[in-house]
């Protein structure tokens, strides 16, 4: 379950991570369509993975894998509101796998991607 719903960092405390944790939520939502890896994130900011997982969770709530997935649902969202296809959809918010992105998609929305589409063309 995602502790914090909104897609930026909770507000500083004076904690050391908050500048580093700000810089990858920029990344994220600069780069959420593309295939990004904890591994990637990590080298990118010079931190080891465990290091930066813990630090992102402490900011904002959430783990980094689940922060990407949850933007990449609400470009879902976005994208399945004008009637686009579901497969296209799915590789357009950075998923490469239609089976696993109508499974995180069901378990953060509730419902399919077809079944959310069709309810917004409704």
């Amino acid at each position: 379950m995602i502790a914090h719903s909104s897609t930026r960092p909770r507000e500083s405390s004076g904690e050391p991570e908050a500048p580093v944790t700000e810089r990858i939520v920029e990344y994220i939502e600069k780069n959420y369509t593309m295939p990004i890896t904890l591994r990637e994130i990590a080298d990118r900011f010079g931190y080891s993975a465990c290091h930066l997982t813990n630090a992102f969770s402490r900011s904002t709530g959430t783990p980094i894998t689940a922060w990407i997935i949850r933007r990449r649902i609400q470009a879902a969202k976005e994208i399945l509101r004008t009637g686009a296809d579901v497969g296209t959809t799915c590789q357009a918010v950075g998923f490469n796998d239609l089976c696993y992105f109508t499974r995180q998609f069901a378990r953060h929305v509730g419902t399919t991607p077809g079944r959310f589409r069709a309810g917004a063309q409704g």
